[in-house]
């Protein structure tokens, strides 16, 4: 096994202390995407580890990630893709007429040229498993809890808390990692018409308690900062913000800076200032 990707595939590569390689990337004027990948370097079978970049949008990176596994399958290697983000996973369902199953068409995008998908904390929580989406590849859905527990400093009594209603299974996660005996989540709900949220709470005790908020994703930032001032007002004390991919929409990371917690942390599924908690780990125990 070889591993050719960037950042997060070397490291995940010198865990293993397998044999890593750099692909080289250019930008066309207009905006085409060009890259170079060292075949003549390349064993049958390799590990595509690759993320979305800070300067890249998500389409940009859907479409690098294509030509290259288009590339490598065409060379006659067996593929493991790893797509530690995976884009449109939110779009699970048809919520509305005429609307794209964004996630499926993802799946079968890669799908006849790689032999396994691995991803992290998928946005499907509508499914049991993300192995449905693909008819060919073998497809596992691996957890971020785990890094992100192993990020947070040792916490007394803390409530660990998910901002939403879907998010109780990550709250649950976290807290049993931990060996915490109180989670639970706030109850969500989004007009799918105007987008507009709505947040109410259960009757948790927060009362000088720590909170741990923990979710898979943060695009604006707002459910948590509705669910933080909540649990605030109720008497939380510090609190740590986790969760596992950075997507961070406008300002969503000062949004949670002004929350003034004590830590906020997340994997690097994508790279941000805050993505201190590494997967490398998890992932090599997959490959």
């Amino acid at each position: 096994m070889q591993i050719i990707g960037d950042k997060l595939g070397k490291d995940v590569a010198e865990y293993l202390g397998v044999e890593y390689h750099v692909i080289d990337h250019r930008i066309f004027p207009d905006g085409e995407i060009n890259f170079k990948i060292p075949l003549d370097k390349l064993e049958k079978n390799i590990v595509l580890i690759s993320r979305k970049r800070p300067d890249e949008n998500v389409n940009e990176y859907l479409a690098r990630l294509y030509f290259t596994t288009r590339t490598l399958h065409d060379a006659k290697h067996e593929i493991s893709l790893v797509m530690p983000y995976f884009v449109y996973a939110r779009q699970d369902d048809v919520f509305r007429k005429g609307e794209p199953l964004s996630s499926q068409y993802v799946a079968d995008l890669f799908d006849p040229y790689i032999s396994n998908f691995f991803t992290v904390t998928a946005h499907t929580h509508r499914r049991d498993s993300i192995q449905p989406l693909f008819k060919h590849a073998k497809a596992k859905n691996i957890s971020g809890i785990p890094a992100l527990a192993e990020a947070l400093p040792k916490i007394e009594d803390a409530f660990v808390l998910g901002p939403d209603t879907e998010s109780i299974i990550w709250s649950k996660e976290m807290a049993d990692i931990l060996g915490l005996d109180n989670f639970g989540a706030f109850k969500k709900f989004r007009d799918k018409e105007t987008g507009e949220i709505t947040v109410t709470a259960e009757d948790f005790d927060f009362k000088n308690r720590d909170l741990i908020v923990v979710d898979d994703m943060v695009s604006t930032g707002g459910t948590i900062e509705r669910a933080v001032r909540h649990a605030k007002e109720q008497g939380a004390k510090r609190v740590y913000l986790t969760f596992v991919h950075s997507v961070f929409s406008n300002d969503a990371l000062k949004r949670l800076q002004a929350l003034q917690p004590v830590e906020i942390i997340s994997t690097n599924t994508l790279e941000s200032s805050v993505s201190s908690a590494s997967i490398h780990k998890l992932l090599a125990k997959y490959l």
